[in-house]
């Protein structure tokens, strides 16, 4: 007995059929990219280890004039951990704070060790204690090592800060915002993250009590010289 041959659709009607097929599909891929995004952890935010850094938008100083930074604007969100992408050493410190002025050198030669492969950033906060009055005026006479009587706790002129001038942004936090973001009340204080803003060390727990002493240079080398 011969087969029966199918009856072809009326071509409006197979234009139809392969559009309703479309349709189911798009809105197949549509609800497993929402389920995806609702069920994707939330990263948390904070300086510990682990968490996205706290970002913040503030005005910096690059050596010749003031603009607005934000922080996360420099990310590689698209980092794998294989690229050369730049990480990041966010530094807190106060231009009158004389442990800050003590480490001028050891972050001038950081910087000169690793500032291919690390963006500096430094946050000059203005800590509320007694001579610890900063302008912008003084913040730059730190970073760039000119002529400013008013440093560490008005004791020095700023050109004779410890170190070489520094060439990158310093974030004017004069108002505490981002050290309060931070959760911190005093300086000096670092953190490297990664380029995605991971926080990769935090220097409260590995110089705080019960930390392993780690100081910001071996972690440099163990984070950012093993990659």
């Amino acid at each position: 007995m011969a087969r029966r041959r199918a009856k072809a659709l009326p071509k409006g009607k197979e234009e139809d059929v392969r559009t309703m097929a479309g349709l189911i599909t798009a809105g197949i891929i549509s609800l497993v990219v929402v389920i995806s995004v609702i069920l994707a952890p939330i990263p948390q935010v904070g300086p510990d280890e682990g968490n996205q850094a706290p970002d913040f938008v503030a005005d910096s100083y690059n050596g010749a004039s003031w603009s607005e930074y934000r922080l996360s604007d420099n990310y590689d969100w698209d980092w794998d951990g294989s690229s050369d992408s730049k990480w990041f050493l966010i530094y807190f410190m106060d231009t009158d704070c004389p442990y800050c002025w003590v480490e001028g050198d050891e972050m001038s030669q950081l910087h000169s060790q690793w500032s291919d492969r690390v963006n500096f950033v430094t946050i000059a906060a203005e800590l509320s204690i007694p001579d610890h009055d900063s302008t912008r005026a003084e913040i730059e006479a730190f970073r760039d090592k000119t002529s400013y009587f008013g440093c560490n706790s008005d004791r020095d002129d700023c050109i004779d800060r410890p170190g070489t001038p520094n060439n990158w942004p310093y974030v004017d936090d004069g108002s505490m915002s981002i050290m309060n973001l931070w959760g911190l009340s005093g300086t000096p204080v670092s953190f490297i993250l990664e380029p995605d803003g991971t926080v990769a060390w935090n220097k409260n727990k590995h110089q705080g009590q019960g930390g392993d002493g780690e100081e910001l240079s071996a972690a440099l080398q163990r984070l950012v010289g093993g990659q």
